[in-house]
């Protein structure tokens, strides 16, 4: 799917034409196999993204060839397990990706552009909580803003402000369940936003809060912290990177409006040195930088 973009001059863009028209999926590979004959000797690397049906579609193409596979999901299936056993690497970032268990797999950095998510020249809201992705039922918001109905019993100006596309069903049920947040400017709709303008946002928050469940390795909790913004997470994948301090139980209001107050009850200088060993930790670990290198390695190993 092949929309807006600015690359480099040695960057080609190729699109099977999916945002043109929906076809069938025998079409697409029609297209796949067609695209890679025309494409044929220009190359000699092959890095598949999240879809191992082009594992299948393209093996016999790139015989000869280093064949690298991008699966950070938690389920597998004989799919991934197929396709691991076709390509020379299987990359990861989350530990608990299915895709981890394999004996080519390779545990990798995120990729956080430091030199775009980093800290900006704007006031931070100390009350203010700031949440990014979907507004949908599988992101469930619910949590977070019932976390923050009983946040602002302790906290009264707490607010947040939920930043992404919406689900409209979804949304209809919240603005009735939190009438009160909403009537009131404590939950705030503000849709989508350029990823190039998030840093700013992200830094001009408290806090950023994460709902995706355990063994998820999100990478925007480690953009809000590479622009020094605690991030707020439940998942266990985060260990190592995320202070202890900014924890929850999973899918536990409570747990996070506690999680919340622990952390707005930090003095200046605490707060300060876990947001500077928290950002050191992405700069040293998942800088894009650090990708690149590690990405590269992993094909010449």
């Amino acid at each position: 799917l092949e929309g807006t973009h600015n690359l480099p001059a040695n960057v080609q863009v190729y699109s099977l034409g999916k945002e043109k028209s929906a076809v069938s999926k025998s079409t697409y590979a029609l297209r796949f196999w067609k695209l890679l004959r025309q494409l044929r000797g220009s190359y000699d690397t092959v890095l598949v993204h999240m879809n191992t049906e082009y594992v299948f579609l393209g093996t016999s193409f790139w015989r000869g060839m280093k064949i690298g596979l991008w699966y950070n999901h938690q389920a597998g299936g004989w799919k991934l397990a197929t396709a691991a056993r076709l390509v020379d690497t299987v990359f990861h970032t989350s530990p608990y990706a299915a895709s981890g268990r394999f004996k080519n797999s390779r545990q990798m950095p995120a990729g956080i552009d430091t030199e775009v998510f980093k800290p900006q020249n704007t006031s931070r809201d100390a009350d203010s909580i700031y949440f990014q992705g979907r507004i949908a039922r599988s992101k469930r918001i619910h949590i977070l803003l019932e976390a923050v109905r009983l946040y602002r019993q302790k906290a009264p100006r707490a607010h947040v402000d939920l930043v992404g596309p919406v689900e409209n069903s979804y949304v209809d049920e919240l603005k009735s369940s939190f009438q009160d947040l909403f009537e009131s400017g404590a939950a705030q709709l503000v849709g989508p936003v350029p990823n190039a303008q998030t840093s700013v946002l992200y830094a001009a928050h408290a806090v950023s809060v994460n709902l995706t469940a355990a063994g998820n390795f999100d990478k925007s909790v480690l953009e809000s912290i590479a622009c020094g913004t605690l991030a707020v997470v439940s998942s266990p994948a985060f260990k190592g990177v995320v202070p202890d301090i900014c924890f929850f139980k999973e899918n536990d209001p409570s747990s996070l409006a506690t999680t919340l107050q622990n952390i707005r009850a930090l003095s200046v200088e605490e707060r300060a040195a876990l947001v500077e060993e928290a950002r050191n930790s992405v700069m040293e670990k998942h800088s894009l930088k650090r990708m690149a290198k590690e990405l590269h390695a992993g094909f010449i190993s």
